[in-house]
């Protein structure tokens, strides 16, 4: 019985022994009759706190170690340990403030110390607690960061992104110190995949966007001014997501910087953008280009046609025996014919070329980058598609048929003009032409230049 109380003694003494070196302060007490409590061993951090000599501790009874007003708080807490056998965990409130150079960013100066001590009741055979073995430590800081932390989560959960404290060191991976609670459900990431690895989340943006995020960092860390840009992001489980990023870099060495910012979803501001842009670019009814995107598109294609020598046609189509469809049959009536027709057209068109409704019942085809020396049967070959597809009958709930047909002029470049304006009233003129000559038909502006009036 006395080998095996020893043996556990001796284990927590070369427990104790190991600590030596330890931070944190570490001690063992004997209970002795009538609970009197004395010092067996400590460690230097413990005689430290205590501004002490080293080892001048042991063998002493606790009451003439400490300070009568920590001894009364602390004895009644040992005794209590001792009389239950069991383990118990407190913090203590000391008198001593912290100096100006003690002090750290969590706690100012004059800061009062709070230390937290786990105490561990040592039993003999017959369950009779024989000694205590404890560990303090000053816990100022940790629950002054504890409650930083709940600060931080209550004012960043209410946030629409996620603010965040990148460390970028040289040599070293980027590191995230601090990061708001909502990353996983913006990045679809968990906290812990992004802080063992950021990779993960750059890894996830668009490839085009890459470079120029990388570029337009290096640039703001070096010359210290604010980032904000906007990126692609490619979500684990959702389509493709808009970021932006704004954040600021400080300077905390060569080729070192903690960046403060902050991460939100834009996606909602770029999807409204290009709707905008697309309502700005297309007519509703049909959804192809309208008037001010054809025109652009036409300039952009005669800079290219005149850089790589290659040549380019307009078909200038009017549908024919339209109007009645809309003034019997309504204009319900008409927008389908209209949607109707604008597909069966481009079910017609090559790659790069377009298709786009100028207004009413009006359309135009602009075939881009054709050879010089078969622009012109290309175009009267789509033209004459067009008017076959065009003339097909169009089928009504009410089991009415009906047959409209279209009237095509055509304007090429470089043969008929050399700009957007030129070219374009030069079809027009050539589509009166094929109308003055029965409809139906196509009409090269070559044969009809001098048409300028409406049949």
């Amino acid at each position: 019985m006395a080998t095996t109380r020893r043996s556990r003694l001796d284990q927590a003494l070369l427990w104790l022994e190991g600590l030596q070196q330890a931070e944190d302060a570490c001690f063992m007490l004997e209970v002795g009759p009538g609970q009197a409590l004395r010092v067996v061993a400590t460690n230097p951090a413990f005689d430290l706190a205590l501004d002490v000599p080293i080892g001048s501790l042991q063998g002493q009874l606790l009451e003439a170690c400490l300070p009568p007003k920590m001894l009364a708080e602390l004895e009644e807490r040992f005794k209590l340990c001792a009389e239950t056998g069991e383990a118990h965990e407190y913090d203590l409130q000391t008198n001593r403030r912290r100096s100006i150079a003690e002090a750290s960013s969590l706690a100012h100066p004059g800061t009062p110390e709070r230390i937290n001590t786990r105490l561990a009741p040592i039993k003999d055979e017959q369950g009779q607690v024989t000694h205590l073995l404890g560990i303090s430590r000053v816990v100022t800081d940790r629950r002054l960061e504890e409650a930083y932390k709940e600060r931080w989560y209550k004012l960043t959960h209410q946030l629409p992104g996620i603010p965040f404290e990148l460390h970028q060191e040289k040599d070293q991976p980027l590191r995230l110190s601090l990061v708001g609670p909502k990353l996983s459900s913006i990045l679809g990431l968990s906290l812990q995949e992004v802080r063992q690895q950021l990779s993960c989340f750059f890894e996830r943006v668009h490839p085009d966007d890459m470079l120029p995020l990388q570029q337009k960092a290096l640039q703001a860390s070096h010359q210290l001014v604010d980032l904000k840009t906007a990126f692609r992001y490619r979500h684990p489980d959702q389509a493709t997501r808009w970021l932006q990023v704004h954040a600021t870099p400080e300077s905390t060495g060569e080729a070192c910087w903690i960046w403060y910012g902050y991460l939100t979803d834009v996606t909602q501001h770029y999807d409204q953008q290009a709707n905008l842009k697309y309502l700005a670019t297309h007519d509703a009814l049909t959804g192809l280009p309208n008037r001010s995107l054809f025109l652009e598109t036409l300039e952009q294609a005669l800079i290219a046609a005149a850089e790589d020598n290659t040549a380019l046609a307009l078909l200038f189509i009017d549908l024919d025996k339209f109007k009645p469809i809309n003034d019997e049959l309504g204009h319900k009536a008409g927008d389908r014919v209209l949607k109707e027709i604008a597909g069966r057209m481009r079910e017609l068109l090559c790659a790069g070329d377009l298709l786009a409704r100028l207004g009413g019942d009006e359309f135009v085809i602009l075939m881009s980058s054709r050879p010089m020396d078969r622009v012109e049967v290309q175009a009267l070959d789509l033209a004459e598609q067009v008017i076959q597809r065009i003339s097909q009958p169009l089928f009504f709930r009410d089991g009415e048929q009906r047959c409209i047909g279209a009237s095509i002029g055509i304007s090429l470049y470089p043969q008929h003009a050399q700009d957007a304006d030129s070219l374009i009233v030069m079809s027009d003129d050539a589509m009166y032409a094929a109308k003055h000559a029965g409809r139906g038909r196509a009409c090269l502006a070559s044969s009809a230049h001098q048409v300028k009036s409406k049949p």
